[in-house]
């Protein structure tokens, strides 16, 4: 399972909350901008006072101001996804934008002064992180919990941050917010409390979307809003991310070509039989097709039926066995991305038996193909390798908060959590 958030902005309703906290954070942001440029104007004043009457440094302040809110964005939105710390993505996020300023100022030959610019990459790192650490703590806290409907596995993922309230009263002070289940008839006293508690400006977040927020799955049994058409994905997204998915496949393919060829031929030479592997798989709809991968196991893996790849697996060879740490064998799949079977990111494509085997023992298992199937996935960093029913089911339960939450930053994030887990080998079979 994934872990809970260290920021709890995480569990803030999107479009409102306390004046107090909204306040702050104005606050904060106006004071790390006023202290970036602060250091920015005073390091060129000691080492290069000339540099103030030309066009290079204003440009650079400019600069600096558009490097810092583009990161505080990005740390935000990257935030605000289950188990992550925002501030492992900092420096990833500045050095990113930062090399995206020095290489707008090269290609469009932009005036710029070098010591200001050295300012820059020294204070915009050091004051966002001094900010990040401040509205971290400004953000902490408990929050009230109804105690209808669905809550009881809310509260179980952290009985520290979550109170059970037994009266519909508060002191609105010692909660960040309330967490009550929208699903669920409350009775009129209950119903007074919240109106009352908006009107103080006081954040109410459904229970399911706290749960998803802190475990990173959506409850299997708990999923009357199914019934809805709010659940579907955005078509629009789903054909741009079709659209640049397929362009960084093309793009990359001067890198990864000759990889699967060196790869392919050193499988050649370790063991018999083909270097490629094509297996049936169910993507989109429920509709079959041809999967492509380097093959990472003996020929007669599959002899006696398909089954689940096991810890230390007989049938993986020594290759086999590197290539599938470091997601190598994944690589023709990209052919499949072309093709229009798969997607860059989104759940992994079962084989066709085991499809029809969890279709009649896991409810709604065939919602994980409302969307096409991925080379990486939420599930697949954040859970890792499924081998059986019940390892399955916990998958599927974050496969579905993909698909509910499917969004450009849930893409980059899962990039991100990929990248790390091809670096660590996390759930590799």
């Amino acid at each position: 399972m994934v872990k809970g958030h260290s920021i709890d902005s995480s569990l803030q309703p999107r479009a409102s909350g306390k004046p107090a906290y909204m306040i702050r954070n104005l606050l904060s942001g106006a004071l790390a901008l006023t202290a970036i440029i602060g250091v920015v104007v005073a390091t060129t004043y000691l080492f290069a006072k000339p540099a103030f009457a030309k066009q290079g440094f204003y440009n650079v302040l400019l600069g600096a101001a558009a490097v810092y809110f583009f990161s505080n964005i990005a740390l935000y939105k990257l935030g605000r996804h289950p188990g992550n710390r925002p501030i492992s993505y900092l420096l990833p996020i500045l050095a990113f934008n930062l090399l995206i300023f020095v290489a707008f100022i090269n290609f469009f030959r932009v005036e710029y002064s070098r010591i200001a610019l050295m300012a820059t990459w020294f204070a915009v790192p050091l004051v966002t992180y001094l900010e990040f650490r401040f509205r971290q703590h400004l953000q902490q806290g408990i929050y009230a919990v109804l105690p209808f409907g669905f809550y009881t596995n809310l509260v179980s993922c952290n009985p520290d941050k979550f109170k059970v309230l037994e009266v519909p009263a508060i002191n609105e002070h010692d909660f960040n917010g309330i967490i009550v289940d929208s699903n669920e008839k409350l009775p009129a006293q209950w119903q007074h409390f919240i109106a009352e508690q908006l009107s103080f400006g006081t954040p109410v977040t459904d229970s399911v979307s706290a749960y998803e927020a802190i475990t990173g799955k959506s409850p299997l049994d708990h999923y009357g809003e199914l019934a809805t058409h709010d659940i579907l994905p955005s078509q629009l997204y789903l054909s741009a991310k079709r659209l640049l998915e397929s362009a960084l496949v093309i793009v990359s393919a001067p890198i990864t070509l000759p990889l699967v060829l060196l790869v392919a031929l050193l499988v050649k030479l370790e063991s018999k039989g083909p270097a490629f592997f094509v297996q049936r798989r169910v993507g989109k709809g429920g509709r079959e097709f041809s999967m492509y991968k380097i093959r990472s196991m003996r020929i007669d893996s599959e002899a006696q039926g398909a089954k689940f790849a096991g810890e230390n697996d007989p049938r993986i060879t020594r290759i086999g066995r590197f290539i599938r740490k470091m997601r190598i064998d994944e690589l023709p799949q990209f052919i499949n991305i072309l093709k229009g079977d798969m997607a860059l990111i989104g759940p992994r494509p079962e084989q066709a038996a085991f499809v029809r085997h969890f279709s009649e023992v896991i409810p709604l298992y065939n919602f994980r193909h409302v969307v096409r199937p991925g080379i990486t996935g939420w599930a697949q960093v954040t859970h890792g390798y499924a081998a059986g029913e019940d390892e399955t089911r916990e998958k599927l339960a974050h496969d579905f908060y993909y698909v509910k939450n499917l969004s450009l930053w849930l893409d980059i994030d899962i990039i991100f959590k990929t990248i790390k887990t091809m670096l660590t080998g996390f759930g590799a079979r």
